[in-house]
C-alpha cells in the first residue's frame, strides 16, 4: 500500500506545480487544427503536435533553431511510431506486453487521480477555479510574517491599518518598502506581476481572485499576513483552450484545496478495498514459498538477482491467497508481475511477501474498478496513454532498425584487423572485432535515421504553420 500512497502523493505534488511543465497531460486542441507535417502519406496535425509540446509553450518560442529542434523530436518519435505500425511491430509479444502493462498502470493512476482524489475536492473549489482560471491578475502584496511570540490579532490590526493607509492615498509601493518582509520587495516594490490560478497557495489565490480591480484585502497564509491588491485583469492563455483541456487544468488546480491528509485517507481507502474483497492469506503456504526461495538462493550462491522470482512462483502450485472466491497459486502472481510494471524483489520473510502480494492484489482491484467505472474513456486518461503508446512504438522501431543490421562480413573483419593489428592473431580477435563492427553499424543506422529526420528527407512541413 505504501507504493500506492507514494504514487498518489507524487501525482498530487505534480498537479500543484506550474502547469506548463506537465507535457504528458496536454492533449487535443481543436481550434484550427492545421496540418503540421506529412510523411509517406501520413499527415500530422496541430492536435498531434500540441499533445507532444504544449501550444502555449510553442507560441513563445521565437528562436528558429529551437523550434526546429522541437519539431525534429516530434517527427522522430511520430515517424518511428508510424513505421512500427506499418511493420506490424505493435502485434509483437514484447510490444503488446509493454502497452498492456502501461495501460494498466495509467488506469490505476486514473482511478486514484480522478475517482478517489475527485471525491475529496470541494465542489466550491472546482467552481472557483473554473471561473477564474480563464483570467490572470496583476497583483501586489505586503507581507507581515508570523513568528513565535507575535500576536496574530495585533498583526492583523497592523495589516488592516496599512491597507487603510493605501485607501487614504498613500503609495502602495512606499508602504511595501517600509513594511513588507518579502525578500523581493526591494526589487519589485511589492508587485507580484501577472498571477494565474495555480501559481500561489490556495488561501492567497482565493483572496486575490475574489478582489475587484483596484480593491485591497487582508489574507493569512503559512507565510504570514498579507495585504493584497489587484491592479488589473486580463485573459490567461487557458482561456483559449479546448474545454476538455481547460476542465482538466481546473481539476488539477482545484485539488490543491483538499484539506484532508492524503496519506491517512488513502491508507484507509486502500485498507477498505482489500477488506471488502475478503482476501485471506495462507500463511503456511506462503512460508513454504519463502523456504523455496531460500533454497533457490543457496543454489545461486547467495545472489538474489540471479533468482528468477517469476519462475519460482510459476512452479509453486499451493494455494497462497483466497480472492474473489478464487484460490490463487504462485502462477497468478507471476502473471501479474510479468504483465504489469510491478517490481517485486526477493522475499525473505512472511511479512515481505504478504505486503508485496497485497500491493499486487490492490492494483488488480483498482484496475477492475477503473474499468467498471469506464475511466479508460476519460479525456485525462487518453491524453496520457496516447503519448505513452507512441513512445513504446518508437522504441520498437528503433530496436527493429538495430536488429536489421547485417553482421560484419569476413572481409570487413579482416580489413579492421589489418588496420588495428596489435600483435594478436586474427583468430583470437575475430569475435571481438565482429562485435565492435556490429555495434558501430547499429550506431550508424540509428544516426542515419536521426539525420534523415533533421534533413527532412521526404518530409513535407507546413512552413506557414511553422513560421506562424
Amino acid at each position: 500500500m505504501e507504493v500506492i500512497l507514494l504514487i498518489l502523493l507524487n501525482l498530487l505534488a505534480s498537479l500543484n506545480r506550474c502547469c506548463l511543465s506537465l507535457v504528458l497531460f496536454v492533449s487535443f486542441l481543436f481550434c484550427s487544427n492545421s496540418w503540421v507535417a506529412e510523411y509517406d502519406g501520413h499527415v500530422w496535425y496541430e492536435s498531434d503536435f500540441y499533445r507532444f509540446y504544449p501550444e502555449h509553450d510553442w507560441s513563445v518560442v521565437s528562436d528558429e533553431d529551437t523550434k526546429n529542434s522541437i519539431l525534429t523530436a516530434f517527427l522522430k518519435q511520430n515517424i518511428a511510431a508510424q513505421q512500427a505500425l506499418s511493420l506490424g511491430l505493435n502485434y509483437s509479444f514484447d510490444v503488446d506486453k509493454k502497452i498492456v502493462a502501461r495501460h494498466k498502470m495509467l488506469l490505476v493512476n486514473e482511478y486514484y487521480m480522478r475517482h478517489f482524489l475527485g471525491s475529496l475536492i470541494p465542489y466550491s473549489s472546482l467552481v472557483f477555479c473554473g471561473e477564474h482560471l480563464k483570467n490572470e491578475v496583476y497583483a501586489k502584496h505586503i507581507l507581515f510574517p508570523l513568528s513565535e511570540g507575535v500576536n496574530k490579532d495585533s498583526l492583523y490590526s497592523v495589516a488592516s491599518s496599512v491597507k487603510d493607509s493605501v485607501l487614504m492615498g498613500f503609495k502602495f509601493s512606499d508602504l511595501a518598502l517600509k513594511h513588507s518582509s518579502d525578500p523581493s520587495v526591494g526589487v519589485n516594490d511589492g508587485s507580484l506581476g501577472w498571477v494565474q490560478i495555480g501559481k500561489t497557495v490556495p488561501s492567497f489565490q482565493t483572496a486575490l481572485f475574489s478582489l475587484c480591480v483596484g480593491c485591497l484585502g487582508v489574507v493569512e497564509t503559512d507565510f504570514g499576513i498579507h495585504v493584497v491588491g489587484v491592479d488589473s485583469v486580463r485573459s490567461s492563455h487557458y482561456n483559449s483552450m479546448d474545454k476538455n483541456l481547460y476542465d482538466d487544468y481546473v481539476f488539477r488546480f482545484a485539488s490543491a484545496y483538499i484539506e484532508e491528509s492524503l496519506k491517512e485517507v488513502a491508507a484507509l481507502h486502500d485498507t477498505l478495498l482489500l477488506k471488502n474483497e475478503n482476501i485471506v492469506f495462507n500463511d503456511k503456504a506462503l512460508l513454504g514459498l519463502v523456504s523455496l526461495l531460500d533454497d533457490e538462493l543457496l543454489k545461486k550462491g547467495g545472489k538474489r538477482n540471479d533468482v528468477n522470482l517469476s519462475d519460482v512462483l510459476k512452479s509453486y502450485q499451493k494455494v497462497l491467497v483466497s480472492y474473489k472466491g478464487d484460490f490463487l497459486s504462485g502462477a497468478w502472481f507471476a502473471n501479474k508481475i510479468e504483465t504489469t510494471l510491478h517490481r517485486s524483489a526477493f522475499y525473505s520473510s512472511l511479512d515481505e511477501i504478504k505486503n508485496d502480494f497485497k500491493m499486487i492484489l490492490l492494483r488488480d482491484i483498482v484496475y477492475n474498478k477503473a474499468l467498471g467505472l469506464g475511466l479508460q474513456n476519460n479525456y485525462s486518461f487518453n491524453s496520457q496513454y496516447l503519448p505513452v503508446k507512441l513512445g513504446v512504438y518508437e522504441k520498437a522501431y528503433m530496436g527493429w532498425l538495430v536488429e536489421s543490421v547485417n553482421p560484419p562480413t569476413q572481409d570487413e573483419v579482416e580489413a579492421y584487423y589489418s588496420q588495428n593489428n596489435r600483435g594478436v592473431s586474427l583468430q583470437k580477435q575475430y569475435k571481438s572485432i565482429e562485435t565492435i563492427l556490429l555495434q558501430q553499424k547499429q550506431k550508424d543506422i540509428k544516426l542515419l535515421y536521426e539525420e534523415s529526420i533533421k534533413n527532412r528527407e521526404n518530409i513535407k512541413i507546413n512552413v506557414e504553420w511553422f513560421n506562424g
